[in-house]
């Protein structure tokens, strides 16, 4: 629906953002979204992989690659095709992920990435032979007291510490943590502080 794109339009005034997906009609509900939003004219749509865009971009074309790519490699594909394309990496492996993004990414650019725990080992193995190397790593807990579901990371090609972090979203009482209020505020109306 492109909500990732509209983030970054918002964030970042100066930024041009192109949302890419190879699902048709994702990419046609992003598209209308965009064209409803206050950063229309900085944002584009476009039905094309990863793959393909590294093909025909020059190399080192983007300051910042943002992602939230398919992420199961051998579970039980789901009888829709829209969720098979979205969450499963049949069509874009970590390998692939990695290696395009480590084609299309400026020097001094950033990647940020979000995967399920479990899934980020195999994505850091991948990205270390593209030369790509983890910044930041914040552990996403749904509630207070569980382990994280979700890994946010940041990488670039300059080695250094890695920042580790960790967000609960909710808390024990299962209302909107005062760290994620403040993380999404300008994003999210309805979460007032």
């Amino acid at each position: 629906c492109g909500v990732i794109s509209l983030m970054l339009a918002q964030r970042f005034p100066a930024a041009k953002v192109l949302a890419i997906d190879i699902h048709g009609p994702s990419v046609q509900q992003a598209g209308e979204n965009f064209g409803r939003s206050s950063w229309a004219a900085r944002l584009q749509a476009e039905a094309c992989s990863l793959q393909e865009l590294a093909q025909r971009q020059p190399p080192a074309a983007y300051d910042l690659i943002v992602s939230n790519p398919p992420y199961f490699s051998n579970a039980l594909l789901p009888p829709d095709n829209s969720k098979k394309l979205a969450r499963h990496t049949g069509k874009l492996t970590f390998g692939e992920l990695a290696g395009g993004v480590a084609g299309l990414l400026k020097p001094d650019g950033l990647f940020a990435l979000i995967l399920p725990s479990g899934s980020q080992e195999a994505f850091e193995q991948e990205a270390l032979r593209q030369g790509l190397h983890k910044l930041r790593e914040l552990a996403v807990v749904p509630v207070s007291g569980r382990p994280p579901n979700r890994f946010m990371t940041e990488w670039s090609f300059t080695p250094g510490e890695v920042d580790f972090d960790r967000l609960s979203i909710r808390n024990e009482n299962n209302e909107y943590s005062r760290e994620y209020v403040q993380m999404t505020s300008a994003f999210y109306v309805a979460l007032k502080l």
